[in-house]
């Protein structure tokens, strides 16, 4: 039987330890690799999915204008079964978005302006208010997922009193 030399077992050794980190590098990076492509798959399986939200958006908004689009010299009668069938169509729209993440951006009456929310298409000024306020909204405003798709578009009441406290009245007098 012959004896090991221990100059060669220590090289053997120093050689197993040089591939038993190369494995454990290579077995670590291929980890990284399988989380870095699921999380690029799942960021492009969102972005999709908000683009075809984004684009059904305005069928939405049709059935949230087809009330004040019909005729007011309709009768009764017929111009409800009209709204009737528009609001179901639009509940069933909504219910399938909704499945999919899709909410809808509730404003309390008196909402205070938030501009990261809200998007002031109009102003109005309005006599004693200490901040801006939400006065009507005029678009409805949408997240998915959580995330913010569509600000809720809205006028917005601001005050009358410039930063010097006179009145919007008393600063064009002067």
């Amino acid at each position: 039987m012959m004896e090991a030399n221990p100059a060669e077992t220590s090289a053997a050794d120093t050689e197993l330890e040089k591939f038993k980190d190369l494995a454990y590098r290579a077995a670590a990076e291929l980890e990284n690799y399988k989380r870095r492509a699921l999380r690029e798959r799942e960021d492009a399986s969102a972005a999709q999915k908000e683009r075809f939200v984004a684009r059904l958006l305005p069928v939405l908004d049709a059935f949230d204008l087809a009330e004040l689009s019909i005729d007011a010299g309709v009768p009764e009668e017929i111009r409800k079964k009209y709204l009737d069938g528009y609001r179901a169509i639009g509940r069933q729209v909504l219910s399938v978005l909704e499945a999919m993440g899709l909410s809808a951006i509730q404003l309390p009456p008196d909402a205070l302006f938030h501009p990261g929310e809200q998007e002031a298409v109009e102003t109005e000024e309005v006599p004693g208010l200490d901040a801006p306020m939400v006065l009507h909204v005029l678009q409805k405003g949408y997240r998915l997922d959580g995330r913010l798709i569509r600000p809720v578009r809205v006028r917005v009441g601001v005050s009358t009193v410039n930063e010097r406290g006179e009145s919007h009245e008393q600063s064009h007098r002067d």
